[in-house]
């Protein structure tokens, strides 16, 4: 918006929180947004709530390829800013695109490291979801940046998609702060493809907390089946970072 742009233009699944986050950002900037979805009709896409939750922010709904390949849209999001000038488009999955200046890297990724201030000690183990990588590398890079709690002694990677570890050095390394200096141990635990495929859903509470059946759903159902020692008798040292909830 500080440089001129008066439009939010997201393209991603039906299923992906990213189209009701980008409509809602939108509308608190007093901005307009158009939602491009892939392989389906507006009508028909309007029944997946992300989408929906789109469209009551005000978004525009507007049917792109004929696929919902993640290439496609992306490519018809690009089509659409070039057509439509003061329109800007939404990296898809709400990230720095891989050839963003160290800049760019270090302000997305302060907003997950400011939230590392947060943590309580002792933290013992320190159980993170590892999707995308995005929330992985904030806080990572706020533990490397600001330093961990005094008695952190590991952070469980909980691998539910393709393995992105490469993705997170690189981009930690390209912030200053590798991971090759974490004063903690990395356990890098695999729940793709073996326990479950990323797309699946596991719907699951933990302390009355509705979780996400993609993400800390899937982590909270592994766990308790398997049953580490340091899950099943955390006593209070251990925190599950949790990501998002469901949307409502």
């Amino acid at each position: 918006q500080r440089k001129g742009a008066m439009e939010i233009v997201s393209a991603s699944s039906v299923l992906s929180p990213q189209s009701a986050m980008a409509a809602t950002v939108a509308r608190e900037l007093g901005m307009t947004s158009v939602t491009i979805v892939g392989g389906t009709t507006p009508e028909k896409a309007v029944r997946n709530k992300a989408v929906r939750l789109a469209q009551e922010a005000g978004s525009e709904i507007v049917a792109g390829p004929a696929v919902g390949y993640n290439p496609a849209l992306q490519a018809a999001a690009r089509n659409w800013v070039a057509a439509n000038p003061g329109s800007w488009q939404m990296p898809y999955g709400i990230t720095t695109p891989g050839g963003a200046s160290q800049e760019e890297i270090n302000d997305f990724l302060s907003v997950g490291a400011n939230q590392v201030r947060n943590l309580p000690d002792p933290v013992v183990d320190l159980v993170l979801p590892f999707g995308s990588g995005n929330t992985a590398a904030g806080v990572l890079h706020g533990l490397l940046k600001f330093g961990a709690p005094s008695g952190l002694e590991t952070v469980r990677l909980m691998t539910i998609g393709p393995d992105r570890r490469k993705w997170l050095e690189d981009r930690l390394n390209k912030a200053g702060t590798p991971l090759s200096e974490a004063p903690f141990q990395i356990d890098q635990i695999y729940l793709h493809p073996v326990f479950a495929e990323y797309g699946d859903a596991m719907p699951e509470k933990l302390d009355g907390i509705t979780m996400h059946p993609t993400y800390e759903g899937k982590i909270v159902r592994y766990l308790n089946l398997v049953e580490p020692e340091w899950w099943t008798a955390r006593n209070g040292k251990t925190l599950l970072w949790i990501v998002g909830g469901p949307l409502p």
